[in-house]
């Protein structure tokens, strides 16, 4: 007889630990993977206080939180069940020590599928979940769970570094590995052996952010991406001086006689997982390892979504690849032919950072479950469903990989921090406003007086949702209680409502939210099909949209549905920022591998660039004077906030970051002051192995 769930019963509340689940009346509450495991632990301490260290500790798994943090979390739990912390009925709140669940408590068992995650607790996550170094993977939520294998796989840690060690490429005899590592400040490669102990080799010095190092099955080279120099590089494993491959990608993977490269196109901007997974096109392409034969194998959008994560077959047939926010999301082509392959179409499945075992039957994958965690998966090439073998949770595998005698897997464990931060004076002494660390922390905007700050919030096993909170960080909420959130919010022009976008996947509707009690209505009748990146007026009445062949800026009027083409720009222009006086429209435009910041009139009229920058410029925010411009700009390697004068293109730099591996984005001028709130997101990682046998 199968076995059966425990679950835990209040008043009309139900707690199912196994579905990580808390129903309300048989409806699942919206509540973040932190507060459901809030809960959890105080109702299974319920026979004692339980401080605030303890319950940071145990929801935050060690990260470094405020008080805040929980006091924001704990609010959430009881909104949404409906408690009271001055007559608390469940949570009851013990000055100076803690928490304590006081509720009578019943306990009751479920069958398996009853035990499954309840049916209104929706779980999506956007096209490209994943976009990193060595691996980068995209993956959604939906379908069917993998089949959980009865083998236990214990991973050991191979590096200790607290900031970034990724990668992991075996040596030919499976002894060493090449990984890379910001321990100096800079992404450089290393060598070392894959047994804890012995000595780490340097092999790269020239600070060039060295990343996704692979070692050749000759075992002469090991080949690398320059994120600063660009493109493929090769340098001799034992040492010596490097030089380029190719003058772009990403991702080198050998072929098996040591003779060719299969490589990604394009070249990821950041370690951090994101919304989408870059900017334009990705294929897979080879080249020959004396930079000859340069060849692309694989059409945009055959199959859908951008691909990504090049590894080859032992016989050197195949060349698998992920097709990042496609799916089926693993494909093989044939470097002779171009023939492509499903490699597995079980539906609900999405994985990346594959790489076949030596005999070529399997292929070891990481990917993403129903229940929103990742894990190692093994796939066999016979048909048979995915396996999953060991979990990762909310921490993302990338850059798996098997060592040449198929006993040992080397994979990259990341986790990413996103938080928002705002500048000091004249853009010194930035500091955390937001500080819980979820997936993403982003699109904040300023209401009209600067008091309150309305911004997007992505927890784990969540979409999309809108938080506010005062413009000193205090007071954070979630506002918003359906799924569906698209782009970014509005402050309407009295500051009294937050205006945003919602899409069932296929309509938007445009609609006013009251922050107040969290109830919409729509602004007017009318849906729209093909709206991306909306921006709608403070004044209710247009929206400022994308639409795409090439990416350009629409309006849509609200009032009767007519739409108007604003810019023609041949390369695309996207993201549109206007000014806080509607006379003025800037926006993000293509320019070959670069994006810039293109400007024009309310109308789209006398279109001009502000920048010509060797780089990516991401406008998002304008001051008060409708004059300067903030942006988040990406040179070298290396993501910062700029501002310009629209007038005389005076350009001044807000902050001084210089590493790789982190990111600034959506930056927001506070109104009449010259603050700017931004998301901050870093990546921490480090190398793991598992044994196979």
């Amino acid at each position: 007889m199968a076995a059966e769930a425990t679950c835990y019963q209040f008043d009309n509340v139900e707690v199912q630990p196994a579905a990580f689940a808390v129903l309300k009346d048989g409806r699942a509450l919206s509540l973040e993977p932190k507060a459901v495991r809030a809960l959890l632990h105080l109702i299974e301490n319920r026979d004692r206080a339980v401080s605030k260290e303890e319950l940071i500790d145990a929801v935050w798994e060690g990260a470094a939180v405020t008080d805040n943090a929980l006091t924001r979390i704990v609010a959430q739990l009881r909104r949404e069940l409906g408690d009271d912390a001055r007559q608390a009925r469940y949570i009851q709140t013990l000055p100076t020590l803690g928490y304590r669940f006081i509720a009578p408590l019943r306990q009751a068992s479920l069958p398996p599928t009853a035990a499954a995650r309840p049916k209104g607790m929706i779980l999506a996550l956007s096209a490209g979940l994943l976009a990193a170094v060595a691996g980068g993977s995209a993956w959604l939520l939906s379908g069917h769970s993998p089949s959980i294998s009865t083998q236990e796989f214990r991973p050991v840690q191979l590096t200790t570094s607290p900031g970034v060690d990724l990668g992991g490429s075996f040596s030919p005899d499976g002894i060493s590995m090449a990984y890379s590592s910001n321990r100096s400040g800079r992404f450089e490669i290393y060598l070392r052996p894959v047994n804890p102990g012995g000595v780490v080799r340097q092999l790269t010095f020239d600070g060039k952010q060295n990343v996704e190092p692979q070692w050749s099955p000759d075992g002469k080279w090991v080949a690398y991406r320059s994120v600063a120099s660009h493109g493929i590089w090769l340098i001799p494993a034992a040492g010596g001086t490097a030089h380029r491959l190719t003058e772009f990608g990403s991702s080198p993977a050998w072929s098996p006689d040591s003779r060719q490269i299969a490589f990604r196109s394009f070249e990821p901007y950041s370690l951090a997982w994101f919304d989408f997974p870059g900017v334009g096109d990705s294929t897979i392409w080879t080249v020959a390892a004396d930079g000859s034969q340069l060849r692309r194998l694989t059409t945009a959008g055959k199959p859908g979504g951008q691909h990504a994560v090049p590894r080859w077959s032992p016989d050197g047939r195949r060349i698998s690849f992920a097709a990042l926010g496609g799916q089926p999301s693993l494909w093989t082509v044939n470097p002779t032919s171009g023939e492509l392959k499903p490699l597995t179409e079980e539906a609900g499945f999405y994985f990346g950072s594959a790489a076949f075992d030596p005999r070529g039957r399997n292929v070891y994958a990481s990917g993403l479950n129903k229940a929103g965690e990742f894990g190692i998966y093994r796939i066999s090439l016979e048909g048979e469903k995915p396996v999953e073998l060991y979990s990762t949770r909310n921490e993302i595998p990338i850059g798996v990989t098997v060592s040449p005698d198929g006993k040992r897997l080397l994979y990259t464990r990341i986790s990413n921090v996103s938080q928002l931060w705002v500048t000091g004076p004249q853009g010194a002494g930035a500091k955390p406003i937001f500080e819980d660390a979820v997936l993403r922390a982003k699109l904040p905007v300023f209401s009209p007086d600067g008091k309150r700050l309305a911004y997007v919030v992505r927890s784990s096993g969540r979409a999309d949702d809108i938080w506010t909170m005062n413009a000193d960080g205090t007071g954070a909420v979630q506002v918003t209680t359906q799924p569906g959130v698209e782009g970014a919010p509005v402050w309407s022009s009295d500051g009294s409502s937050i205006l945003y976008s919602h899409s069932d996947g296929n309509n938007h509707e445009f609609r006013r939210l009251n922050p107040a009690d969290r109830s919409w209505r729509a602004l007017g009748d009318h849906k729209e099909r093909r709206v991306g990146m909306p921006h709608i007026s403070p004044d209710e009445r247009e929206v400022i949209f994308v639409r795409p062949a090439p990416l350009n800026l629409w309006r849509l009027r609200l009032a009767d549905g007519a739409t108007r083409q604003l810019t023609f720009d041949r390369e695309g222009a996207s993201f549109p920022t206007p000014s806080p006086d509607g006379k003025w429209l800037a926006y993000e435009v293509g320019r070959g591998n670069t994006t810039q910041i293109g400007i024009a009139d309310r109308d789209g009229g006398s279109p001009r660039m502000l920048t010509d920058d060797p780089g990516l410029d991401w406008p998002n925010s304008w001051a008060s004077d409708n004059r300067r411009l903030v942006f988040a700009s990406y040179r070298d390697g290396v993501w910062n906030l700029y501002s310009i004068d629209r007038v005389t293109r005076e350009r001044k730099q807000l902050t001084r970051y210089t590493g790789y591996g982190a990111f600034v984005r959506n930056p927001a001028w506070r109104p009449g002051t010259e603050e700017v709130v931004y998301e901050y997101s870093q990546v921490k990682g480090n190398v793991y192995s598992i044994s196979l046998r």
